[in-house]
């Protein structure tokens, strides 16, 4: 049996650990498998989820006995911070010097919204600038009633507001607010927000129909895209970086990561345009599924805040659903019946996944109608709108001490 227990550790280890680490560990390969085909099936994002379900697999699968009896695995360990150990490992652990210099600081997180920012359009913006700017405030609304849920439950002031941002549904930002204010929930609350924002594709196109009646959700919206000049678009975003980073120091990093890639598509920097749109958005974002699922370790995971956060991440993206839906009911009756209700769910700037959601559901009842302008513009706001809650109430707990 010891033979057997040297030869094949990842199942010997099983019976070394107590029994809820250990089913918890087969409980993650199962959920692991399933991620990785449903991102195979397209039912998923498959960007995020084929990754992240191979090293939830491969991280609760691959445990070994380490130095000294200990058990571990040589991948990566997400809780050590101390210099000395920290080089040490990353000379063992494969992936520990790619979470360490570029997950665990946020550079990935603003590496994915560089690319974000060469792929967006600022003139969808202008179309229609205050429908976009005032549905995306809707769309926020999850995020300020989970912040008061999540304190009524217990989390400290840092922790309810790194998961009350993931009701803006924007990954890197929710990767940035934890890693400032919620160190020790960073993983969790990484996997949970990620997880989630994926399902919107599931859960959203639910939501719509519950919503919107079905006569409804293919009404034609009219807008006009402005002209603008590259100039004009290209003057238009450094002055909102500008200002922005000016009222919002402590979220610039996302900030200027977002608006230095609007900045190379307007001004035509092709080299740089198609090195961010291809390479550096796309491989940050394989990097960015593969650890997250390999931070899916049983024994990281069993926290006791887990259900607390597993339950705030539904209230916030629901609400904030429900909230842009809302939103855009009012505008349907201001506009006397001139605006569609399904556009409503892209203020959810999970970007550009609810926009092509309300641009398929709309098209699913009226094959002619095209709101993905108006989607896209209301869809950026989002963006600009919960990056700038994320520097506010950052800012705010720092004023408060907490």
């Amino acid at each position: 049996m010891e033979l057997l227990a040297q030869i094949f550790p990842g199942i010997s280890s099983l019976f070394a650990q107590t029994p809820l680490v250990a089913f918890f560990r087969i409980g993650l390969i199962i959920f692991g498998i399933v991620l990785a085909y449903y991102g195979f099936k397209r039912t998923l994002e498959p960007l995020i989820m084929v990754p992240m379900g191979i090293g939830m697999i491969t991280i609760n699968a691959g445990v070994l006995f380490l130095d000294g009896g200990v058990i571990g695995n040589i991948i990566l360990d997400p809780l050590v911070s101390d210099h000395g150990p920290l080089v040490d490992i990353m000379q063992v652990n494969f992936l520990q010097p790619i979470y360490t210099l570029s997950f665990s600081n946020a550079l990935v997180a603003c590496l994915v919204f560089m690319g974000i920012g060469v792929m967006s359009e600022i003139s969808f913006i202008l179309s229609r600038p205050w429908t976009c700017m005032i549905l995306a405030l809707f769309g926020e609304l999850g995020t300020f009633v989970t912040l008061i849920v999540g304190s009524y439950m217990g989390l400290l002031p840092g922790e309810a507001i790194s998961v009350a941002i993931i009701g803006g549904a924007d990954g890197p930002m929710v990767l940035f607010a934890s890693l400032v204010l919620a160190k020790d929930l960073f993983v969790p609350i990484a996997i949970i927000a990620y997880l989630y924002l994926s399902l919107t594709y599931v859960g959203y196109p639910f939501l719509i129909k519950l919503l919107v009646p079905k006569k409804y959700r293919g009404l034609d919206v009219d807008f006009e895209v402005p002209q603008a000049s590259k100039k004009t678009k290209f003057m238009v975003t450094i002055l909102l970086c500008s200002v922005l980073c000016l009222l919002l120091p402590v979220a610039a990093p996302l900030i200027m990561s977002f608006f230095v890639g609007v900045a190379i598509k307007e001004a035509e920097i092709e080299p740089l345009q198609k090195l961010l749109e291809t390479t550096i958005l796309y491989g940050a974002t394989f990097f960015m599924g593969l650890l997250l699922g390999v931070l899916c370790d049983a024994s990281v995971l069993l926290n006791s805040k887990i259900v607390i956060l597993v339950i705030l991440g539904i209230i916030a993206l629901t609400v904030s659903g429900v909230g842009g839906i809302l939103g855009a009911w009012i505008f349907y009756f201001i506009t006397k019946r001139k605006f569609n209700p399904v556009l409503g769910v892209a203020a959810v700037s999970c970007m550009p996944t609810t926009a092509k959601i309300a641009q398929k559901v709309a098209m699913s009842e009226n094959p002619y109608c095209m709101i993905l302008p108006v989607a896209m513009g209301t869809q950026i706001c989002g963006v600009i709108t919960t990056a700038i809650a994320t520097g506010v109430m950052i800012a705010t707990i720092g004023l408060l001490g907490g």
